[in-house]
């Protein structure tokens, strides 16, 4: 799935015979088309901003879904080792479990709370695998605001998810184990809460098409 993009991303990939389909919506629209075309038994979603670092991460993943009572296997950044929700920087899924529509097209960020949601109705568990990949994030600046006004839409004024949203951001920072990261919690949590009253305001991020 490619926004446009104008470097060389398209040549690199066709390089390892890839299928190239485009997209101008966002990260909901995104997921939502590679489930709608996707053949092959499994999905994968690899983020743009994700680097592997354990090419047997697919093979475990694979031996995981083997188990009918898994849903989802992700893989999880090196050193981390408090799993949460359902990150989709690096996840395997099963095809069948995720037919029809799952994600609002209107949706650009926490797009996974749909993914999640799917599995919860089907009564599935969550595989987390550790030390697989490393998250190089160009999007910090506004990510908070961005994530708190998608999970406005999602939800609408709902307490639970503001608490769930607190909840994944203080584990992500003792993931991260520096003292800066843990400071920066309080902050992080206060832009979040701009983006979820502001959200008409962050809920699209200004990502230029062939960024």
């Amino acid at each position: 799935m490619d926004h446009f993009s104008n470097d060389e991303t398209i040549a690199i990939a066709q390089s390892f015979g890839a299928q190239i389909y485009y997209e101008k919506e966002g990260l909901g629209a995104a997921r939502q088309i590679c489930f709608n075309i996707v053949e092959t038994p499994l999905i994968a979603f690899v983020d743009s901003d994700v680097y592997l670092t354990d090419p047997r991460f697919f093979d475990v993943a694979a031996n995981l879904l083997n188990n009918p009572q898994v849903g989802a296997v992700v893989g999880m950044s090196l050193g981390h080792r408090l799993a949460y929700g359902l990150p989709a920087g690096l996840l395997v899924l099963r095809r069948c479990d995720f037919a029809g529509q799952i994600i609002p097209a209107a949706i650009d960020a926490r797009e996974t709370y749909f993914i999640q949601r799917r599995i919860e109705r089907l009564r599935l568990k969550i595989r987390y695998v550790a030390d697989c990949m490393k998250h190089d994030s160009g999007l910090r600046n506004v990510k908070p605001e961005w994530e708190g006004a998608n999970t406005r839409l999602i939800k609408g004024l709902s307490f639970g998810e503001l608490l769930f949203a607190f909840k994944v951001i203080v584990l992500l920072s003792f993931n991260n184990r520096g003292l800066k990261n843990r400071l920066y919690v309080p902050i992080f949590y206060m832009k979040f809460m701009r983006g979820f009253l502001e959200y008409y305001k962050w809920r699209r991020l200004k990502r230029p098409i062939g960024s």
